[in-house]
This record gives structure tokens, sequence and C-alpha cells, in this order.
């Protein structure tokens, strides 16, 4: 059996032990490994510069995880803001569905282009409230409209310089639509897919996507979105929006 000089001098040995080891760690990291990298090819391993740096890196692959994610909400969060469902009625009946969204504090908004029939009227609903809205102007070959609606101290879409965009970019689609009395909103995330000979995004889903603006991971605007037969996305860039409402 162990006498109790005996469980001391254990005791304190294995903290001598615990003791070196924590200096040595210690010494190893903040001066051997930095000294190290002074020379080649240490200099070249990045971890090996990170730990030179007091920068360490814990799971990199989830941190960069939880950073896009959170991106994408800031960005859905700050287009959605300026989103609206548009409905085209005649005689009581749907005729045509868009989204939309807000250009201007005062009520001008952006849309698909679409023919209104004689006696139509063109409802803008945001968040629980529907305006009637008036057409403003129309570019028949850019397929794009500006309605109108009584109302003040809206949130605004701020644009994009689409001149930066890159292929792979990831961007967004935010959409709304008007089912019975509920409004909701509708995203879809997607990335450039071209830029030429026209830009085109990989979106799966275009239910209602017709004029929804499509934004970058910032939030800000890049155009309207138009879509295809086939489905595919198209985008009335920025600079034609800013076009017509300067007309």
């Amino acid at each position: 059996m162990f006498k109790k000089k005996d469980y001391k001098r254990i005791i304190g040995f294995w903290v001598i032990v615990f003791l070196v080891a924590g200096f040595s760690g210690v010494f190893f990291s903040r001066t051997f490994l930095p000294w190290l990298t002074s020379f080649e090819p240490f200099n070249k391993v990045e971890w090996l510069c990170n730990v030179k740096d007091n920068t360490t890196i814990i799971n990199k692959t989830e941190k960069l995880y939880i950073s896009e994610g959170t991106a994408y909400q800031e960005a859905i969060s700050r287009v959605g803001n300026t989103v609206v469902a548009v409905r085209v009625e005649r005689a009581g009946r749907v005729s045509l569905e868009h989204s939309g969204f807000i250009l201007t504090n005062d009520g001008l908004i952006a849309t698909a282009n679409f023919s209104l029939p004689k006696g139509a009227k063109i409802l803008v609903s945001r968040d629980g409230q529907e305006y009637e809205a008036q057409l403003i102007k129309q570019d028949a070959t850019g397929d794009l409209a500006l309605v109108k609606i009584e109302a003040n101290n809206l949130p605004v879409a701020d644009f994009s310089d689409n001149s930066n965009l890159s292929l792979g970019e990831r961007v967004v689609l935010v959409g709304a639509a008007k089912t019975g009395e509920s409004f909701a909103k509708f995203v879809d995330l997607g990335i450039v897919k071209t830029l030429l000979p026209k830009l085109s995004f990989s979106f799966s889903e275009t239910f209602l996507a017709d004029g929804a603006p499509i934004a970058n991971i910032e939030g800000r605007v890049l155009g309207l979105a138009l879509t295809e037969k086939d489905g595919s996305v198209n985008l009335v860039g920025q600079e034609k929006i800013k076009e017509l409402m300067n007309k």
C-alpha cells in the first residue's frame, strides 16, 4: 500500500508534468512556430502562417456555412420589405398575377409588363394591405411596367452595380402573391449561371416570379425577373428600370 507521502509525491509529480507541458505548448505555438515560418518551405504552410498572425481557425467549413446562411437571411429581409403582389382584374376575375417591388417611398412600383384590357384594374398587395394602382409607364419591348399606389414612407429597393457580377455569384429572388385573403412571400436561391450572351440564373422554382426582384447576397437589386416558357429566368437590369423611371 502507498503511504501518504507517496500520494503527495505522485500528485506533485503530475502537477509538475502538466505545468511543464502547458508552458511547452505555449512556447511551441507562440515562439517556436512563428520563428519556423521565417524559413522556407514553412513560410508557405497556411496553418503555420495563421499561428504566426495569432489567428486560430476552428472548423473552418462550418464557420463559412453559418456566415453564408446569415447573409442570405439578411438579403432576403432587405429585399422582402420592398416586395408586393400585383394582380390585374377584369369583371371581378383575376386575369394576370405578378410580383413587383417598390422603387420610391411614395409608391412607385416596378413589375412585369402586361396588356391591360378595357375595364381592368390593377391591385397591389403588401403586408396585409391592398391598394388600387395606376399604370404610369410601360416598356413593351423590355417587358417592364411602372405602376403607382397612394402611400408614403415605404421601404425602397437599393440597386446594385451589375458590372461587377461574377459567374457563379450567389443571388436571391424574392416574390409575393395573394391567395384569397392571404399575402405571402416566396424565395428562391440561385447563382449567376451565364453572363454572356445574356445573364441567366439557376433558379429552380419560378411560380409567380415575373416582376420579382433579383438581388445579390448584399440585398442590392440587380433587376426584375422575367420567366420564359421553359421556366428559365431572365433579367430586366436595374439600368433599364432607371431609364424608364427617368423618361
